[in-house]
């Protein structure tokens, strides 16, 4: 299938500063993550530590955060990992969220579901 990537708007949780980006969609990640100048740039503040499992099998602590994204016409809150990574990630969490998935016949994300938040 490849690597697929997706823009999304990322925002801190008050929407006051917003970014468009480009995103790995990782279907083996939970979190999203962001890099440390991102979440400087758009005040993305840690709301708390956690410890996470890397795709190279080390387990580290990093910060999450709450952000908001949007893309297709979709948005959500989401935990955000803020830590040093080659590329920003959404992970499934965030996918979840949005009603969005990897479609392997494309290559792209697309929607699961009608749109709606879920409770």
């Amino acid at each position: 299938m490849g690597f697929v990537r997706t823009k999304l708007v990322v925002s801190n949780h008050k929407r006051t500063k917003e970014r468009e980006v480009t995103f790995l969609a990782d279907s083996g990640s939970w979190y999203s993550v962001v890099t440390p100048s991102l979440a400087k740039e758009l005040d993305i503040t840690p709301v708390m530590k956690a410890r996470v499992l890397t795709a190279d099998k080390r387990e580290i602590e990093t910060d999450l955060a709450v952000a908001y994204v949007k893309t297709l016409d979709r948005e959500a809150a989401v935990f955000m990992a803020i830590m040093e990574t080659p590329e920003l990630l959404v992970g499934v969490e965030a996918m979840e969220a949005l009603g969005i998935s990897i479609d392997p016949t494309t290559g792209a994300v697309k929607p699961t579901r009608p749109y709606g938040l879920l409770m």
